[in-house]
């Protein structure tokens, strides 16, 4: 080890090279770097390492080697296919020009970002009387007839199995996304079309044309200006909610302040304002933006989330920031600049009433911020997103028969994968979150890695709890029934707790689904589900729309953190206890019994 220190302070080593481990901090932070080095330093230990402990290394090595993906699709490499990447802001054509070649397609698929943006794109096709199919996580519909040549889809769902003229992979530069990046990679090297059509930012052309050279494919870039005119204020509202007008986008990035803003512009100015959210159902965010889309319907403002800046289209007039901060998890932090432009790019639509988009924000130090932001310039993506397949972690774990644990199997693979400059492994952390809290269910390494990559918001403990549920009713081989688990109130939520509990059972059956299409001999009620699915987003948007708010916006503070982590770990302790109340009780007790010694030897030592 000390000598692997001294080579890598000496910058001797090609994995720990000055501006590799700046790549990986510039990707993933502290948490990149240490993945570097960690990776960087099992490949260096094999000499030292006895001869059986060596074939061991090397056959893990081998099975957790990522360093040539474009080899896991060979039906893709046969093929000469044509790459042609649409960049631009939003709002500048490049997915409407995409879309075109696509509907003149005799087969083809669209791979977007969001369920809302399939939708959008399955509803728009066949509106058009161009017949397609829309294939999600959690939902399918197939036409029927002879011949649908189109599938709208989300990028996880894509087919890479059907030969196709026409593809287009939306959003591309999330190639580069910590979570979700492997998806879009795995669309990029994997599809089989004749023409694949990627649409996104400047700052993926770089990257998508290094990856296409290793793969002997040439890259054709179509840059788009923006076809409406945006314009960044010089002067912020002063916090002034009277100053908000018609046709403004007020956005902020916690779901009190989006309800308390709403409040506050409804009894100061008399407009009454939309919201659209991260939590709300896809459908209901479409709904609530048609409603301030529609002039004639007595909607007159948005109050948003940083959801607004995809996969909804917005007659925007003027975008206000409330606040350029937010919570990321872990701390509160600026919204990164790209996501800022993203936002920003939503006021104006060309061909609309408000072609001409403004931007400001409510307070002057924000607006500085923005400013800045939009006349940064972007930065070049560097790396793309890998996940490995279940065939893969299943050949891993046969080699560790030792390891148990599907969270640590997890962590090894993480450990001892090897990838080239191009690319790095997705992150890991939701999996083996929930990989943890089903360890004591009885699956199998293709069953726990099905659990593991589903829709759970591990910040969420009740859908946590229910993930927990599902997993063992199914290792039981118990079909369950979803009405077994949620019940849907005829009452309509008049307040933001009973608004979030009709989310959380959103969510829930969107869970039920998503494993009913993957586990279907337990979750087997899928048209039970689909209706309890659009009944759940009838009830939130009637909620939306009755009801009455009392209270102030909340910016978020660094003592709202400190109480939310608080309140988790005292969540945590008393979940423990419950798991395991003798042992647990004895640990508080003996903590009691020490505080009393310790204030005894207080007493005493004071009295001395």
């Amino acid at each position: 080890m000390q000598k692997f220190v001294g080579e890598v302070w000496d910058n001797k080593l090609t994995r720990c090279k000055t501006e590799t481990l700046q790549s990986a901090y510039n990707a993933n932070g502290k948490e990149g770097v240490k993945r570097a080095l960690t990776s960087a330093f099992l490949e260096y230990i094999p000499e030292y390492m006895e001869e059986q402990d060596k074939e061991k290394y090397h056959s893990l090595k081998q099975l957790s080697d990522l360093s040539f993906p474009a080899e896991w699709h060979p039906s893709a490499r046969a093929m000469q296919r044509k790459i042609i990447l649409h960049v631009g802001p939003t709002n500048s054509g490049k997915t409407y020009n995409a879309l075109q070649k696509l509907e003149k397609a005799e087969s083809g698929i669209y791979c977007g970002p969001l369920r809302l943006l399939a939708h959008e794109i399955f509803d728009r096709m066949n509106n058009k009387s161009i017949p397609c199919n829309l294939v999600t996580g959690e939902e399918r519909r197939t036409l029927l007839g002879d011949h649908v040549p189109l599938t709208a889809s989300t990028i996880e769902m894509a087919n890479l199995n059907t030969p196709l003229d026409v593809a287009v992979i939306d959003e591309i530069q999330m190639i580069s996304d910590q979570q979700r990046g492997w998806a879009w990679t795995q669309a990029l090297l994997g599809l089989q079309a004749k023409e694949i059509h990627l649409c996104g930012e400047a700052s993926a052309v770089k990257l998508v044309k290094s990856i296409c050279a290793s793969l002997n494919e040439d890259v054709e870039v179509r840059e788009y200006n923006r076809l409406s005119k945006l314009v960044v204020a010089n002067e912020s509202l002063n916090g002034d909610i009277k100053k908000i007008q018609k046709g403004d986008c007020v956005v902020t990035f916690s779901r009190k302040a989006i309800f308390g803003l709403k409040h506050e512009i409804e009894t100061a100015t008399g407009l009454r304002c939309a919201v659209v959210y991260g939590a709300l159902p896809p459908e209901t965010r479409a709904m609530q933006a048609k409603l301030f889309n529609d002039p004639n319907s007595g909607y007159d403002v948005l109050v948003a989330s940083d959801a607004v800046g995809m996969g909804l289209n917005l007659n925007i007039r003027r975008i206000v920031f409330e606040t350029v901060r937010k919570y990321d998890g872990k701390d509160i932090g600026y919204v990164p600049i790209p996501q800022i432009k993203q936002i920003a790019g939503r006021a104006g639509r060309y061909g609309f009433e408000n072609s001409v988009g403004e931007v400001t924000a409510l307070e002057s130090q924000d607006l500085r911020y923005v400013q800045k932001a939009m006349v940064t310039p972007s930065i070049e993506l560097e790396v793309a997103g890998l996940q490995p397949t279940m065939e893969m972690v299943e050949q891993f774990a046969h080699q560790l028969p030792d390891i148990k644990q599907f969270e640590k199997l997890l962590e090894k693979f993480e450990d001892l994968s090897r990838v080239d400059g191009q690319f790095f492994l997705c992150n890991f952390d939701t999996q083996k979150a929930i990989a943890k809290s089903i360890e004591h269910v009885d699956l199998t390494i293709p069953e726990r890695f099905i659990f593991a990559t589903s829709p759970v918001n591990i910040s969420d403990p009740k859908l946590v709890t229910i993930i927990k549920m599902f997993a063992k009713h199914y290792s039981e081989r118990k079909p369950i029934s979803l009405n077994s688990v949620v019940s849907l109130d005829v009452k309509v939520p008049e307040d933001t707790l009973g608004l979030s509990h009709i989310e959380l059972k959103h969510r829930i059956i969107m869970l039920y689904l998503w494993l009913s299409y993957r586990l279907s001999e337990t979750f087997l009620n899928i048209q039970e589900a689909l209706e309890m699915k659009s009944n759940c987003e009838t009830i939130i948007h009637q909620s939306l729309q009755s009801m009455k708010f009392s209270r102030k916006r909340h910016r978020i503070t660094k003592s709202d953190v400190k109480d939310s982590k608080k309140a988790l770990k005292q969540s945590k302790e008393r979940r423990l206890a419950q798991e395991n109340k003798p042992k647990y009780s004895v640990k508080i007790k003996t903590f009691g019994d020490n505080l009393k010694n310790n204030d005894k030897l207080q007493k005493t030592t004071t009295t001395t």
